[in-house]
């Protein structure tokens, strides 16, 4: 019979328990992640007596493998297997140590640091190993004054070891075998979320500003969602709302800084440039949804630019997006890419220097059919094809009616996986077209020399599609593949061409 069993426990016991062998960390738990900044942050929600999360314990008399390098458990009666805990028991415990994670407390500061050469030096900090320290603490009140700094000084010191009595919530698994113990821990793992930045900014911005965030940002972001973009984040309507609140840039302050009539100010200029943003993705690269549009950063400068003018370069902001995703722009580092673009947008010609951030020493930002090589994986290849066939007037290879402005695009293998061993050989860029959710159930097997040749060569040139019919045999799709990418590249060169035709000169 399983039962599960809460109670709490000291920070002192679960620290001597595990350091005696009796809280055991299992073998498949993963490694000890924390970096040594967090232990701080750590300590003080502790010493502050904020909640943290529970340990979940497995108690078993099972012989279990254990994680633990140094010492084997001592079995007295039954183990406890910390299921979920470990990082804060491990952490905890190096603290005592002082060795392996030291952590200094600032007596005038009141704060917890990461010890370092600085803290060594600052005759306000001390080590919290040492504060834990029975003998040391006892030395260190003899020498302190007997005055109001003192008695602070000592108030303050108390507090930190008050720390080692703090209960923790425990949640103890009784009765459970090997498999529910790692059911568990499966599942705890797979189930978490952890906090994202949107999820912070969300927060502080709702202790400043009461309402915003339930009446404003979640009924857009949920619209958004109805709308196909799902992947424009609270995250990103910060970002661009931040901007805007302060276009000039000489000011960065977040919103939760602001006071709450420049947050609503700025809103309402973010709300209307996030409609003209997507009327551009819509109108000018046939995008209705994110289904190939992979990243809401792409759209953040957008966002940006439609809010300097009513009546923004839609056809310019369309080429820049094309060649940001031929580039790889966002594809990592997405961070710094944004602050670099943001600052681009700032300037009195931000067209001019988003584009010249992207051709990064070339002549300009033609496409070469090289870049069109990758892996299937490829999201950012993967958009720039898309917009390429779009410039072709995009048609789907079952029904032959227009795909721009669809919503929920599949990706279609021209020559289907199953004829290839092994199967990601045919996970190339080159070998993907886009069709209707419906036409790719219909089309999934069929060999191209069959279905291909139903279709007027109107719709093959849309999709880049070679038309030279021996293309199309299955021993020749390595030809195919080289040939279709000097299709896109071309198809998209023609695009950047009309979209970006007065920048062409920019040097």
């Amino acid at each position: 019979m399983t039962e599960l069993k809460y109670e709490t426990a000291t920070v002192r016991s679960i620290i001597q328990e595990y350091r005696d062998g009796q809280l055991v960390v299992p073998e498949f738990q993963r490694e000890y992640i924390w970096p040594g900044n967090r232990a701080a942050k750590l300590l003080d929600s502790l010493y502050r007596t904020f909640p943290i999360s529970s340990l979940l314990v497995w108690e078993t008399e099972d012989p279990i493998e254990h994680r633990r390098k140094n010492e084997e458990p001592k079995p007295r009666g039954r183990l406890g297997w910390l299921i979920d805990g470990q990082q804060r028991v491990i952490t905890l415990s190096r603290l005592m140590a002082g060795d392996e994670i030291a952590v200094a407390f600032n007596l005038k500061e009141d704060t917890f640091s990461r010890a370092n050469a600085a803290t060594e030096k600052d005759p306000h900090s001390v080590l919290v190993a040492r504060v834990w320290d029975d003998d040391w603490h006892r030395d260190y009140r003899r020498g302190l004054p007997d005055d109001a700094v003192g008695k602070k000084i000592e108030q303050r010191l108390e507090a930190v070891r008050a720390v080692l009595d703090y209960r923790v919530p425990v949640v103890r698994m009784i009765g459970y075998d090997l498999p529910g113990a790692v059911e568990a821990f499966k599942r705890i793992n797979s189930l978490g979320v952890r906090l994202q930045d949107a999820d912070l900014q969300s927060a502080e911005i709702a202790l400043r500003h009461s309402g915003f965030i339930r009446e404003v940002i979640s009924p857009k972001l949920r619209a958004l969602k109805r709308d196909g973009f799902d992947r424009l984040t609270a995250s990103h309507l910060f970002r661009a709302c931040a901007f805007i609140a302060h276009p000039d840039g000489r000011r960065s302050t977040p919103l939760h800084d602001l006071e709450t009539n420049e947050v609503k100010a700025a809103w309402k200029c973010t709300n209307a440039a996030t409609t003209r943003a997507l009327d551009i993705i819509r109108a000018d690269l046939g995008i209705a949804d994110m289904s190939v549009l992979w990243s809401g950063s792409l759209l953040v400068p957008v966002i940006a630019l439609c809010s300097r003018e009513p009546r923004p370069p839609s056809q310019e902001i369309a080429g820049w997006l094309a060649a940001a995703a031929l580039k790889h722009r966002y594809s990592r580092a997405s961070g710094t890419a944004l602050d670099q673009d943001l600052r681009a947008c700032r300037t009195s010609d931000p067209i001019r220097e988003l584009i010249r951030i992207l051709r990064s020493g070339r002549r300009w930002i033609w496409a070469s059919p090289s870049e069109f090589s990758s892996s299937s994986a490829d999201k950012s290849s993967l958009l720039a094809v898309f917009i390429a066939c779009m410039h072709r007037g995009i048609k789907d290879l079952y029904t032959k009616e227009s795909l721009a402005g669809h919503h929920g695009l599949d990706r279609h293998h021209v020559f289907p996986r199953a004829h290839f061993h092994p199967r990601d050989r045919a996970d190339t860029i080159a070998n993907i077209a886009f069709v209707d959710k419906e036409s790719n159930k219909i089309l999934a097997d069929e060999r191209p020399e069959v279905y291909l040749s139903s279709l007027p060569p109107g719709v093959l040139r849309s999709q880049a599609i070679p038309e030279d019919k021996r293309l199309w045999a299955l021993e020749r799709a390595e030809d195919f593949w080289r040939a279709r990418r000097g299709l896109v590249a071309n198809a998209l060169n023609d695009f950047l061409k009309s979209a970006l035709a007065d920048r062409r000169k920019i040097g």
